[in-house]
C-alpha cells in the first residue's frame, strides 16, 4: 500500500512538472509570438527609428533591375490621360486594362526577372505601380521601396494577390507607395506557405513630378506621449490648389457692319483659375505614398464597397474604383452638386449630402441616393421642405430667398430608409425615418431645447440629457408653490450639447440594449450655442431611442476649429483634423500629443486607414 502511494505521489510530481514545463514553453511561445507580431508591426509603421538602416544600402548594384518609363530602353507601360475627366471615363479605363492583357499575350511567361511593369496605367494613383508575373513555386510577396533620402525612411507593406489568393504561382499587384521625383528602388521579397524566405529581387524607377502641386513630405512635430504611432496612412482631404489656364470661349458681341448694329459670334481668350485636387495619402514620417486625382471637386470621404473604394471624383460624379486602380463605375448625380459626406447603407446605395445645380439654391439641404447596381438617382431628403416653417422664418431674418440656414455635413444610415444628419448652422442633428418617401418623418432632435424655444411642434422632438446608466426620466412634476414670492430655479444642464458639430458617426455594438446606439463627433463648440471655452471636442454620445434620451458618454479637448475638421478614435488614439490651424494631430487615449503634421491650407477632413484586405494583407 505504501509502494502504491509512493508511486502515485511521483507519478503526480512528473505530471505536474510536466504540465509547468507545458505552460512555461507555451508563455515562451506566446511571448516570442507576440514579439514577432510587434516587429512586424514596427516595420509596418514606416518611421525611421523601427528600421536598421536605408533597405538599398544592403543590395548589390549588380543584383537591381532597371525599370525605365520612356527612351530606348523603355520597359514599362505607361497611358497617358488628357485630363482628369478622361481618367474618370469608364471606357477609357476599360480601353487601358484591354491594353495590359494585350501586352500579358504576347509573351508567354512573365517572371519576376522580366515582369510586366505599368505605371499608373489607369491614371487613379500617381504613387503606383502594377505588376504581373508568374513564379516557379507558389509564395506570398511583401515589398519595400526606398529611395536614397535620409529624411523619407522606408515604405513596407505585404501584397494582396489580385488573381488567385494570396499564396500563389501566379502574381498580379498594385504596389503603392512610391516617391514622386525620386529614383525608387523596388524591393520584391518571395515567402513561401511556411513563411521563409525564397528570393528577394530588386528593380529601379524613376518615378515623375506629379502636376497636381502636392507636397511631397509635410512638416511634422513630435509631441510628448511616449505612445506609438497607429499604423495606417493617413487619408487628407482639402480644398487643394488652383492653377491659372487660358480658356477659349465663343462669346456674342455687338458690331458695326455696313452702318446697323449687328450680333456676332467672337473668340474670346481669358485666363481661368482651374481647381486642382486630389486624396491625398501620407504615411507616419509625412511622406506622400498616394495621391489619387479628381475632376476639380474635393470630397469628404471614401468607402469600401463591393471590391472596390467608392469616391467623389467630380462635383456630380461619384467612381467605383477596384484594387489595382480601374474605374470600374461613374455615377452621374443628375440635377445636384455633391457638397460634404455621403454614407453607404451596405445594400446597394449611397446617400449624399448635396446642393441643388441651379442658381440661388440652398446649399447643403438635400440628400441624394444612388442606386449603385442602377445608377439612378432620386432625392431622398429635402430640408427645405422637411422643415419648412424654419426655412421660411430663416428666408424672412435673412431678407433673401436663398439663405445658407441649415448647412448639411454628415449623414449616416441608421436602418432602412432611415438616416441621422448633422446640420451644422443649427448646431443639431436630426433622426428622420421614411426617407425615399413623398412624407418623411422627423423622428427626434438631438441638440439643446433652447434652440428650439420658438418652434413648439419641434421642442417636444428634442431629446432629453440624461446620465449615462440613469433609469429613464419621468414626467417632470410641477413644483409646489410654497410662496408666490418664490423665484423658481433655472434647472442646470447635465452637460453642453454639441454645438457647430462635424462628422457625426453612428454605430452599435452588441453590449447595448434595443434601441440604443453610439454617435461620436467632432464637436467644433463654434455657431448657435457655442461656449467661450476656446476649444473643440471629441464627443460620445449614448442616445436611447426607447427611453427618448441621450448621455454625455465620453469628451476629449482638442485645440479649436470653428468649421470643418473631424475626429476618431480608434486603437486607443485620436486622430484629430483641425482644419482652421491647417493641421492634424495623433494623441494617445489621454489626449496628449503623440505627434503634429502641417499643410499649407484648406485642410477638410483626416481619416487614417491601414488599407489591409484592399491593397495590402
Amino acid at each position: 500500500m505504501k509502494k502504491k502511494l509512493i508511486t502515485v505521489l511521483v507519478t503526480s510530481l512528473m505530471m505536474i512538472a510536466a504540465i509547468g514545463a507545458f505552460l512555461w514553453k507555451m508563455n515562451d511561445l506566446s511571448k516570442k509570438l507576440e514579439k514577432q507580431n510587434e516587429a512586424a508591426l514596427d516595420e509596418e509603421r514606416d518611421l525611421a527609428e523601427y528600421q536598421h538602416g536605408k533597405a538599398i544600402d544592403s543590395i548589390k548594384e549588380l543584383d537591381i533591375i532597371p525599370l525605365y518609363l520612356s527612351g530606348d530602353r523603355k520597359n514599362v507601360v505607361t497611358i497617358d490621360y488628357a485630363s482628369k475627366s478622361d481618367i474618370y471615363d469608364v471606357a477609357k479605363s476599360a480601353k487601358a486594362e484591354q491594353t495590359i492583357t494585350d501586352v500579358k499575350k504576347r509573351t508567354q511567361t512573365y517572371t519576376p526577372e522580366a515582369a510586366l511593369w505599368a505605371y499608373n496605367p489607369y491614371g487613379t494613383n500617381n504613387n503606383s505601380m502594377y505588376a504581373y508575373f508568374n513564379t516557379d513555386g507558389r509564395c506570398y510577396c511583401k515589398y519595400t521601396i526606398s529611395v536614397k533620402d535620409k529624411n523619407i525612411p522606408d515604405f513596407t507593406r505585404t501584397l494582396i494577390n489580385h488573381l488567385s489568393g494570396s499564396v500563389s504561382s501566379e502574381h498580379e499587384y498594385n504596389i503603392t507607395g512610391l516617391v514622386q521625383g525620386k529614383t525608387n528602388y523596388i524591393i520584391l521579397k518571395f515567402y513561401n506557405r511556411n513563411d521563409e524566405l525564397a528570393r528577394t529581387y530588386t528593380y529601379s524607377v524613376d518615378i515623375p513630378k506629379s502636376d497636381m502641386g502636392t507636397q511631397n513630405i509635410i512638416n511634422s512635430t513630435e509631441g510628448r506621449s511616449k505612445t506609438k504611432l497607429s499604423n495606417g496612412l493617413y487619408t487628407v482631404f482639402s480644398a487643394g490648389s488652383t492653377e491659372k489656364v487660358r480658356v477659349t470661349r465663343i462669346v456674342k458681341k455687338k458690331v458695326n457692319r455696313n452702318g446697323r448694329r449687328v450680333t456676332r459670334r467672337v473668340k474670346k481668350t481669358a485666363w481661368k483659375r482651374v481647381p486642382k485636387c486630389a486624396i491625398l495619402l501620407y504615411d507616419n514620417s509625412g511622406v506622400l505614398r498616394g495621391e489619387i486625382p479628381l475632376d476639380g471637386y474635393c470630397g469628404r470621404n471614401t468607402s469600401l464597397v463591393y471590391d472596390g473604394v467608392v469616391y467623389p471624383c467630380a462635383e456630380d460624379k461619384i467612381a467605383l474604383v477596384n484594387a489595382l486602380g480601374q474605374v470600374t463605375k461613374v455615377y452621374k448625380i443628375n440635377g445636384y452638386k455633391q457638397s460634404g459626406e455621403f454614407a453607404y447603407d451596405d445594400f446597394g446605395n449611397i446617400y449624399v449630402i448635396a446642393t441643388p445645380a441651379r442658381k440661388k439654391a440652398v446649399k447643403n439641404s438635400c440628400v441624394v441616393k444612388v442606386e449603385l447596381e442602377s445608377g439612378k438617382t432620386t432625392v431622398a431628403l429635402d430640408m427645405n421642405t422637411m422643415l419648412a416653417s424654419v426655412y421660411k422664418n430663416a428666408v424672412k431674418k435673412a431678407n433673401r430667398s436663398n439663405p445658407d440656414w441649415v448647412d448639411l455635413n454628415s449623414v449616416q444610415v441608421t436602418g432602412t430608409n432611415q438616416l441621422l444628419v448633422s446640420s451644422q448652422a443649427l448646431s443639431s442633428i436630426f433622426k428622420i425615418n421614411n426617407v425615399n418617401s413623398l412624407l418623411p418623418k422627423l423622428d427626434y432632435i438631438i441638440a439643446d431645447k433652447s434652440i428650439w424655444k420658438d418652434y413648439k411642434n419641434l421642442k417636444k422632438k428634442v431629446l432629453t440629457k440624461a446620465l449615462e446608466g440613469e433609469a429613464t426620466p419621468g414626467p417632470e412634476e410641477t413644483p409646489v408653490v410654497d410662496s408666490i414670492l418664490d423665484t423658481p430655479k433655472e434647472k442646470k444642464e447635465l452637460f453642453n450639447s454639441q454645438a457647430g458639430q462635424n462628422s457625426v458617426v453612428y454605430s452599435r455594438t452588441s453590449s447595448l440594449a434595443e434601441g440604443q446606439y453610439y454617435l461620436t463627433m467632432l464637436n467644433n463648440n463654434s455657431g448657435v450655442k457655442a461656449t467661450r471655452s476656446g476649444k473643440s471636442y471629441y464627443y460620445k454620445f449614448l442616445v436611447d431611442e426607447t427611453a427618448r434620451t441621450y448621455a454625455l458618454s465620453e469628451t476629449k479637448s482638442f485645440d479649436q476649429t470653428k468649421d470643418e475638421g473631424n475626429i476618431t478614435k480608434a486603437n486607443n488614439v485620436y486622430v484629430y483634423c483641425n482644419a482652421g490651424g491647417n493641421k492634424f494631430t495623433e494623441s494617445d487615449s489621454s489626449g496628449k500629443l503623440i505627434k503634429e503634421f502641417s499643410v499649407k491650407k484648406g485642410l477638410y477632413r483626416i481619416y487614417k486607414d491601414t488599407w489591409k484586405d484592399f491593397w495590402f494583407k
